[in-house]
């Protein structure tokens, strides 16, 4: 019975080519809910938002965990979208362009991955100062996106739909 449990709980991750999809396991707000320590916990969401990571290291998903290419695709037919990461601590006056790496990797099909070391200190509200990057995703997919920076990592994984 085991066995048939792993056979069918990788087949959900990871189906075979020509195979639609059956489901993409996306990050789910967690329970109890996690929030920004003080000052960071000024910044406020929209109703289908939640906080995800540590006291160290955060950024906001969505919570059906679907990114719609539909108004925000790219000449590719792929998802153009801005991630934004907290950090306790973060100086922007030190670091106007910091060193926050992005990954993603899809898990449910080939395609290529991919990396963004590119970022910029912004402001969403207030004086809290945050990291903005721009990344790429090629495809529709289940898609593992990591983010990296100064020993910290964040992973999640969202649904690319049409």
């Amino acid at each position: 019975m085991r066995a048939g449990f792993l056979l069918t709980f990788s087949m959900l991750l990871f189906p075979a080519v020509g195979h639609p999809q059956v489901a993409c396991l996306t990050t789910l707000p967690p329970n109890p809910p996690f929030a920004p320590p003080a000052p960071y916990d000024s910044v406020q969401l929209s109703d289908n938002m939640f906080w995800y990571g540590t006291d160290a290291f955060w950024t906001q998903l969505s919570v059906e965990g679907v990114w719609h290419t539909k108004g925000n695709s790219n000449k590719r037919g792929g998802y153009d979208t801005k991630l934004i990461f907290w950090k306790r601590g973060f100086d922007w006056r030190k670091e106007l362009e910091p060193e926050l790496i992005v990954t993603a990797r899809r898990l449910d099909h080939d395609s290529p991955s991919v990396a963004v070391a590119h970022a910029n200190a912004v402001f969403i509200t207030g004086n809290t100062p945050a990291m903005m990057t721009g990344i790429s995703i090629p495809t529709a997919g289940c898609w593992e996106v990591v983010g990296q920076y100064r020993g910290h990592t964040l992973t999640f994984i969202v649904s690319v739909e049409p």
